[in-house]
């Protein structure tokens, strides 16, 4: 069935407004009505420079590979650029699929709920939602000014590219140096705003899920807590709620109503989640896989520069980052399915001994399906979770052991020869 576009699209612009705007830099036009012309030149042009780059650096990595160290370096850059080409392609194939998705949000609210956490004085969810807009704002303007500085004083200096690459044509002089340069300072800027505009995305959605089930579990113990108070003001003979007296009957019906509130919004909740699974699964599974390989790659690329204190420290930078934006993907995952579960005990708590028996039976419903466990996946097989997580760094940091240790087996069998 074709997904249903969200028909309020301007709540839409105003909630996603900073990172609907970086992946439209990127190149991906999200949520628009209608593409005009000039859009449409801009992607094919944008994606066209970043193709040129890519290829000519894949060329160069090939050129030089009876040198392993260059190599190495040259497949760090280019690593990162598959995995920016691979954002690009899953989120331009499931285009349909996250519109319809940023449309399921109309029917949630989380800028009435709370930033921090009353009792532990920790962000909530729906607290890190403005804090990862100003991420997809900053973080990218940095990396673009840092990287775009360096190029132009290496470009002034040392007549450098952005990219060392290789070209088919002499690009040392004018004005195919200039273009080539063009194209490669294009090509940084698809790369920044795709490498930072999905997982802002990513984890916007998933907080907006979590947000809700935060919500969710207040409006449970919620109703307890109705039932609680309405029973120590009949003690106490003051039995009012909005100035007018109560009856056992009115206080079932009234719980009975919060109830039903909370049945609608956790079938909303539910059906938010599958969808948000099945548009995720696709592009977490090409992200893990490129995670994985270029984790491996920076192990092997530090090996093979070991002594090199400058290269290997490129090389520890960057698995620093990879693993810190696994460890976003995979914690936003683990939350999500911790916060599905503790729904049940949330439903479970709220005091519902002695209630009517049509009230326990919709509250057996709810229980019903929190039981149902939910995880996030990569491609329908793996879980993105914290143990997910770890698995992938025990395996890298292993690969990074095993390559030191042959390496120096082989330096004390050179020594002994």
């Amino acid at each position: 069935m074709k997904p249903v576009i969200s028909s309020d699209r301007n709540l839409d612009e105003r909630r996603f407004k900073t990172i609907l705007v970086l992946l439209r830099l990127g190149g991906i036009p999200l949520n628009m009505k209608s593409i005009s012309k000039v859009r449409t030149v801009y992607s094919v042009f944008i994606i066209f420079c970043y193709y040129c780059t890519m290829f000519c650096l894949a060329m160069d990595t090939f050129t030089h590979r009876h040198q392993l160290d260059q190599a190495m370096k040259k497949l760090r850059v280019l690593m990162g650029m598959v995995l920016s080409l691979w954002i690009h392609f899953s989120l331009s194939y499931r285009k349909g699929e996250l519109e319809h998705l940023i449309g399921l949000t109309d029917s949630f609210t989380w800028e009435e709920l709370p930033t921090r956490d009353p009792n532990t004085g920790y962000l909530t969810k729906a607290g890190y939602i403005p804090i990862i807009q100003r991420f997809a704002v900053y973080t990218p303007a940095v990396v673009c000014i840092f990287h775009g500085t360096q190029s132009t004083v290496r470009i002034v200096l040392s007549h450098d590219m952005v990219f060392a690459n290789w070209y088919p044509f002499d690009f040392s002089s004018s004005p195919a140096y200039e273009i080539a340069n063009f194209t490669q300072g294009i090509a940084s800027l698809f790369m920044a705003c795709t490498y930072f505009g999905f997982p802002s995305l990513y984890a916007t959605l998933v907080c907006v899920a979590c947000s809700q089930v935060e919500k969710l579990r207040a409006a449970l113990l919620d109703i307890g807590q109705t039932r609680v108070t309405s029973e120590q003001d009949r003690g106490a003979e003051t039995d009012r709620l909005e100035g007018q007296a109560l009856t056992t009957e009115e206080v079932s019906g009234h719980m009975q109503k919060q109830l039903n509130d909370c049945i609608r919004h956790h079938q909303k909740i539910l059906r938010y989640i599958q969808v948000l699974e099945d548009t995720m699964n696709f592009p977490l599974c090409g992200l893990f896989l490129i995670f994985l390989s270029a984790m491996c790659f920076d192990a092997f690329s530090a090996i093979t520069s070991w002594g090199d204190h400058t290269d290997v420290s490129q090389a520890l930078a960057v698995y620093i980052v990879q693993t810190g934006c696994m460890c976003v993907y995979c914690w936003l995952g683990n939350e999500l399915s911790e916060g599905v579960e503790s729904v049940r005990d949330a439903a479970w708590g709220c005091d519902w001994v002695g209630t009517p028996v049509p009230f326990q039976r919709c509250l057996m419903f709810i229980i019903a399906k929190a039981n149902k466990e939910f995880i996030l996946t990569a491609g329908k097989f793996v879980p993105v979770s914290n143990k997910t997580m770890m698995n992938m760094m025990n395996q890298s940091i292993s690969f990074f052991m095993f390559l030191l240790h042959m390496k120096d087996k082989n330096a004390d069998n050179n020594q002994g020869v």
